[in-house]
């Protein structure tokens, strides 16, 4: 008798996201929140960084892995006049299918390094490349999630896949992070939220209060996250840029971008080509 296996189909969530960043003049940016795990490749110019006492200068020849929920200090810095970058955003769904699949690469966030450069050998390269390839050429989304996966896993092959993989833990200020990123900001509010996570308004403020944050401050590091990304990778106007990332005012949106990134949205614009 003959058993017939169940081919399961591949169960994707969001497919992985490209925002391409590019600049004619040094960009320097503070307090950069890196809210999904993401790989970013400079193709011309250098990109450095700094987080806690720690610093990292990467080109060209490397791949610069970031866990989720890293802030850090950011400098773009051109050469010939032109810095280019490419980064991939990883959603959360995609890394624990990729768990499933490779059980047991997951690490603790005490074991794992948050950022770290990767020196490209021949498989990571290619898995990197056919990932650009995949989302460049908007290529079905489960399509885009195994490619994702391929260079996962060639990153775990050479046992070099440092905080990408990493399990937050059971903080409830990163877990609020990651879901506050995957909804529209019309959605994005107090008591949406604490129905998500079965609590109360009160209990949830609670909670946070004990992680020593609130829900106002990492609903603006999401915001300021999501402009910034839009101003690098965009052409659209401040105004409306403000507007889709949940800014009433365009004018309160500048004020609080400069204060936060330390130049305004305009300064930033000016380095763009």
């Amino acid at each position: 008798m003959q058993n017939d296996l169940a081919i399961l189909p591949f169960a994707h969530g969001p497919a992985p996201t490209l925002t391409r960043i590019r600049a004619r003049q040094e960009q320097k940016l503070r307090q950069v929140f890196i809210g999904l795990a993401s790989i970013c490749h400079v193709r011309q110019g250098r990109k450095r960084v700094e987080w806690g006492s720690r610093h990292l200068q990467c080109g060209q020849d490397v791949l610069l892995l970031i866990a989720p929920g890293m802030q850090m200090n950011v400098a773009n810095l051109p050469r010939a006049g032109e810095y280019a970058a490419d980064m991939v955003s990883l959603p959360s769904s995609l890394l624990e299918r990729f768990r499933l699949h490779y059980p047991g690469q997951g690490v603790r966030s005490s074991e794992a390094t948050a950022l770290v450069s990767v020196q490209q050998d021949a498989d990571i390269l290619r898995a990197w490349r056919y990932l650009l390839d995949c989302i460049r050429d908007d290529a079905a989304a489960d399509l885009q999630c195994q490619a994702a996966e391929g260079l996962l896993l060639a990153l775990s092959l050479r046992g070099v896949v440092g905080g990408l993989l990493r399990e937050r833990g059971d903080a409830i200020s990163q877990r609020i992070e990651q879901h506050l990123l995957m909804l529209a900001p019309e959605q994005r509010s107090l008591e949406r939220v604490a129905d998500a996570f079965h609590c109360s308004v009160s209990t949830l403020r609670r909670r946070l209060a004990r992680e020593q944050t609130g829900f106002r401050e990492l609903l603006d590091k999401v915001q300021l996250g999501q402009a910034l990304e839009q101003l690098q990778a965009s052409s659209l106007p401040i105004a409306d840029i403000a507007a889709s990332c949940g800014y009433d005012s365009a004018s309160r949106f500048a004020i609080r971008f400069r204060q936060h990134y330390g130049l305004s949205p305009s300064e930033l614009r000016q380095t763009l080509p």
